[in-house]
């Protein structure tokens, strides 16, 4: 099913892709405004089905997790990498604090790194218009790692909060319609640092943005699986 649902998107994807670079001829202004339409309502759609496939398969108990001992700021830096150009677009300046101490941790790196970059991506969606920072900090703190993300963007209300982690819900109407989303990021993020033994916190204030904070045991028993 995963195969059947992804290689036709990725095909045109891939043939968009193709035709904005012009390989097999010039194409005018209204072409190109089509193409790139093409290309990104391709990719939220394929990022809609990684997201639900994700979900299923750890519904279904069929999520199985790498775990390898692995330097946790460098992952963190990967997923920092993958924002790109969305940093400086939005005007956002991203900080780190690292702890010394901490440095390698038993994690799925692929599926801790999927966490990561959600929590990014949400604080850069929901930055304010003047931009902002994101700070990041890790702590070893006894047998636990400590990650918090925190923004400077337009925070969540308190009632919302509650709200967060539940599939295929936002917490406000007007922002889904204004920022977009499935509802469907934090709710794999949450399930995914819960298969690794951990938890994820979540404080804001509104209108002063927010921080999301992941706990998790640096060392695992066994090769965890669901």
């Amino acid at each position: 099913m995963s195969h059947e649902l992804r290689t036709p998107l990725n095909a045109v994807i891939g043939f968009s892709e193709l035709l904005k670079m012009k390989g097999p001829g010039d194409l005018n202004e209204k072409q190109e405004r089509y193409i790139d339409n093409i290309t990104i309502s391709g990719r939220h759609l394929l990022d809609l089905i990684n997201n639900i496939l994700d979900l299923t398969k750890i519904e279904a108990g069929k999520m199985d997790l790498a775990i390898q001992n692995v330097n946790i700021g460098g992952i963190i830096n990967e997923a920092i990498i993958l924002l790109g150009e969305k940093l400086t677009k939005q005007k956002i300046v991203i900080k780190k604090e690292f702890d010394s101490q901490l440095d390698k941790i038993d994690i799925d790196p692929l599926r801790f790194k999927q966490v990561v970059f959600n929590l990014l991506s949400n604080a850069v969606k929901f930055s304010k218009e003047e931009g902002g920072i994101i700070l990041i900090i890790t702590k070893k703190e006894g047998e636990w790692a400590r990650i918090s993300i925190s923004d400077t963007g337009i925070g969540i209300k308190e009632n919302d909060i509650g709200r967060l982690f539940t599939k295929f819900q936002q917490v406000d109407s007007g922002t889904t319609r204004k920022y977009g989303g499935t509802g469907l990021g934090l709710a794999i993020s949450k399930q995914l640092i819960e298969l690794h033994g951990g938890k994820i916190l979540v404080e804001s204030k509104f209108g002063e943005g927010a921080t999301f904070t992941i706990l998790l045991p640096l060392r695992q028993k066994m090769m965890r699986t669901t």
